[in-house]
């Protein structure tokens, strides 16, 4: 089939990887390398590798080339040594090269990845085949380093407190690595056998080489690293880190004449803690204590006209680290939907679900809930055990109010709450098979102002991962159960949320009650794969939700309700032929429907990614979806027969080792029987202009048609009435980033968005019968001799009477944005930092649907300011 569709695209194969060109033995055993203890006193840290101990300990040689031409040897020769104290384990890396002028070295900020050359250490402390701690210099001294997990997976928000230097000289470059055993995590042994591997990247060769190469068509990563044995007497350290900070900010803004929560100005100060506890040798406890996150970067500008809950992804330092353990996607495909999982960090400390009543006078703005404390436990035994708890405390917010009468109240907006998140799970056959239960739970102090939130959520359930077949095959899955409790209103809320829509008159299999204080449900998932193995790949599975399956208040979820069948297809080639150096070809299908068995989609996707010889990139795809029944389009009114269409979406990219690159996406969409279109495009240009100055500028525009945009539910004249309108919406955005850097330690990182949307309604309409054949007829026109139209304002008049029955108000819209952060960042010893923020936002709305983009811009950069500036500063104790 896929020779078939090759040909369909005019490729010819001869263009596409030579795919026997090179044999590799995949079955060879693991090298070994041995550290040898330094004595009497440790190597200096300073790049040179002049210590006696560089001539003692062995060489690691042989280093195998994974691209361009997997399997064969490296280009330039790489050499290595590992020595150790009691306290550090030191890697020594010589790096030869022909050509030492042409060495790339950027300057950027420490874990920002750079097209460099780079050295690249990993240790799999645990042995356990599945994690290991990666470490990266570049020659320019630029550190990064990352957490791998699952064999595949990497967490590069791990931050490890450790050494390195580089040189270069006419040979090449070198680097000497200090890795203090505290940061990594193993048992108490008299003997420790590590797993290890070593990394090097030639960027001007886009050469990267390895000491134990993990091969294209195989899977896993740290379960083909080689082992590192020779380390004795060393004790696991039970470290003490303690990250004392302090920070005051002021905020400056226009004030509002009469409002004393708008003066003009606000300062504040806070302090707090991280701590950072070795509680035995293989389980770390990690706190913080009333954090503060002023240096995180703004949420993006965005127009949402959905039902559901935008995702914004976590940026914040204490819940991003280390959170590989409590990692548990409950999601399939791409877009917004793969972002559902079981736990989400953002609902700790997020904006308060209540607000206040202003009595007619003035309210307090409260934008995010106080973060107590929070505290999370994890590690891995040396019986294979993977343990991990997480727990967080959040205040009570109330807002303050002044009434028209100059009294003054205070009203709760957030109880206090309490979150949990916990994992267990259990290795087998040296990390091939692993069994585990996950849990999450909140608890929430409800004051009687905010009974119609849910008291209590829990979840638990059952994961499992099973590789065979020379790990060529895999089965894995999950099964999860939910349950959450509240006053009736709470579970009334819960029943009539757009997760489900219980309340459909049409929905004939599910029970909905108003007296209801709990809610139960349950998910699961079965997938079986063919992963490895060869350059043909695939895939089956079934994804189901109950429909009160319910993980909100911890986790995101968009739907329920929903069971999904799918099948997936790969046809890759990895060496290089006579166009391209890599080619993707996949086919993806899928059918969904409601646990009351009406049809929710069939579809289909045929898409492609490469890279051609001169490191030129690009994809494209093609999607075809049946038309089906969408249970939420009406609100909670009779589920809709939503149309079919096709989309499709493409971009390429240029050689990101250039110090001019430029991209270009796109996509569009055009719904069956006119129901809609859509296009958006956007290029992507960046530009070194010096080896530690990189600016990225990424503007974009789209335009849609909708013709079934959902405005409102109104009752009149004795019936519900589901109000839709005919939307036409143009969105321009530009996000700009630039980051200079003038060390390694001291770094400016610069970001702006400007973000314009407006749309316009352009007819109004009721669905009269939503299952109809047709599109049209599922849909009741209002004419002229039906709609009222006065200073934008918009009704129905369903009788012809002359008087409103359906008020629509005037939904047109213009929304203007521009956000910024301005952050300057200086390490000034290790493993502390000074932070100096500035935050600019401004923005403004009104219901002028025509877009201008330059009365827009006009109108948005003579909107107020709100300007925020932040001084923070962290010191690192190692106790």
């Amino acid at each position: 089939m896929t020779v078939a569709l090759i040909a369909l695209l005019g490729v010819p194969a001869a263009l596409f990887a030579q795919q026997n060109s090179t044999q590799l033995n995949l079955s060879t055993a693991a090298p070994v390398a041995t550290a040898v203890r330094a004595a009497p006193g440790a190597p200096v840290v300073d790049g040179r590798l002049d210590d006696p101990i560089w001539q003692a300990a062995p060489p690691i040689t042989d280093f195998t080339q994974r691209d361009p031409h997997e399997g064969q040897p490296a280009t330039e020769r790489t050499e290595a040594r590992v020595a150790y104290t009691d306290d550090a384990l030191y890697v020594a890396i010589r790096a030869y090269d022909s050509q030492p002028e042409a060495i790339v070295a950027q300057l950027t900020r420490r874990d920002e990845e750079s097209p460099s050359d780079w050295l690249v250490v990993g240790i799999d402390s645990y042995h356990d085949r599945r994690t290991a701690f990666v470490f990266f210099v570049n020659p320019a001294g630029v550190k990064r380093d990352s957490y791998l997990f699952d064999d595949n997976n990497e967490d590069d928000s791990w931050d490890a407190v450790w050494e390195v230097a580089t040189t270069r000289d006419g040979e090449g470059w070198t680097a000497e690595f200090r890795i203090p055993f505290s940061q990594l995590r193993f048992p108490k042994r008299s003997e420790h056998q590590f797993g290890f591997n070593i990394y090097r990247k030639i960027a001007r060769l886009n050469e990267e080489q390895f000491w134990r190469l993990p091969p294209k068509n195989q899977s896993g990563m740290v379960s083909r690293f080689g082992d590192l044995v020779g380390i004795e007497r060393i004790t696991p350290p039970r470290h003490v880190e303690v990250l004392p900070y302090a920070a005051a900010a002021g905020t400056f803004e226009p004030p509002e004449a009469g409002n004393p929560f708008r003066t003009g100005n606000e300062g504040r100060g806070r302090a707090g803690a991280d701590l950072r506890v070795g509680v035995t040798s293989n389980l770390t406890l990690s706190a913080t204590i009333n954090p503060d996150f002023g240096q995180v970067e703004a949420d993006p500008a965005v127009v949402n006209l959905t039902a559901f809950e935008t995702f914004f992804p976590e940026k914040r330092p204490f819940f991003n680290e280390g959170l590989d353990v409590f990692r548990f996607p409950i999601a399939l495909g791409d877009g917004d939907d793969a972002n559902e999982q079981l736990f989400y960090t953002r609902r700790i400390g997020r904006a308060p679900h209540g607000s206040p009543d202003d009595r007619g006078g003035y309210a307090e703005d409260v934008t995010e809930t106080t973060i107590l404390g929070a505290a999370k436990l994890s590690g891995k035994t040396p019986s294979g055990w993977t343990v991990g708890l997480l727990g967080a405390l959040t205040a009570e917010e109330r807002a303050d109010v002044v009434d028209a009468a100059g009294a003054r109240f205070s009203d709760p907006v957030e109880p206090r709450s309490v979150y949990g998140a916990g994992r267990l799970a259990r290795d087998f056959r040296n990390g091939l098979t692993q069994i585990g239960v996950f849990g999450t739970a909140v608890d929430r102090s409800l004051p009687p102002a905010l009974a119609d939130l849910r008291s209590s959520a829990y979840a638990g359930g059952l994961k499992w991962s099973h590789r065979f077949r020379h790990d060529t095959y895999s089965v894995n899955g999950w099964l999860v159960g939910t349950s959450v409790q509240g006053s009736p209103e709470a579970i009334d809320e819960t029943q009539r949320s757009s997760a489900r829509y219980f309340q459909r008159p049409d929905n004939d299999y599910v029970t909905y009650d108003r007296t209801r204080t709990s809610l139960s449900g349950f998910a699961g998932q079965f997938i079986f794969n063919k992963h490895a193995g060869g350059n043909w790949r695939f895939g089956f599975g079934v994804d189901t939700r109950s429909p009160g399956f319910e993980v909100n208040d911890i986790g995101y979820q968009r739907e329920a309700d929903r069971t999904i069948q799918f099948t997936w297809l790969n046809r890759r080639w990895l060496q290089p032929g006579k166009l391209f150096r890599r080619f993707n070809l996949n086919f993806n299908q899928w059918t969904a429907w409601t646990y009351g068995w009406d049809r929710l989609a069939v579809g289909g996707n045929l898409n492609v990614n490469y890279t051609l010889l001169n490191y030129w990139g690009g994809y494209f795809g093609i999607n075809r979806e049946s038309d089906g029944l969408t249970p939420g389009a009406l609100r909670g009114g009779p589920a809709f027969l939503r149309p079919g269409g096709i989309n499709g979406w493409g971009g390429f990219y240029s050689d990101d080792r250039k110090a001019f690159r430029l991209g270009l996406n796109g996509s569009f969409w055009r719904g069956d029987e006119n129901a809609g279109w859509y296009y958006g495009w956007g290029p992507n240009v960046s530009w070194r202009p010096a080896t530690n100055v990189d600016l990225r500028l990424s503007p974009s525009v789209s335009r849609n048609a909708d013709r079934w945009q959902y405005l409102d539910t109104q009752d009149a004249l004795g019936s519900t009435h589901y109000l839709f309108g005919e939307l036409e919406q143009t969105t321009v955005n530009l996000t700009l980033r630039g980051n200079v850097t003038f060390t390694p330690d001291l770094s400016l990182q610069v970001y702006a968005q400007p973000f314009v949307a407006s749309g316009d309604f352009t007819t109004f309409k009721q669905v009269s019968d939503p299952r109809a054949e047709r599109f049209a007829d599922r849909f009741d026109v209002f004419g002229t001799d039906r709609l009222i139209v006065q200073d934008g304002e918009v009704g129905a008049d369903l009788d012809r009477n002359g008087q409103v029955d359906l008020d629509l108000g005037n939904p047109d819209f213009s929304y203007l944005s521009f956000r910024s952060n301005l952050v300057l960042r200086w390490e000034y010893l290790l493993g502390s930092t000074l932070f100096l923020v500035w935050q600019h936002g401004r923005g403004d709305s009104n219901h002028d649907g025509t877009f201008n983009l330059g009365s827009s811009l006009d109108q948005l950069f003579r909107s107020d300011a709100r300007n925020t500036f932040v001084v923070k500063v962290n010191y690192w104790l190692s106790l």
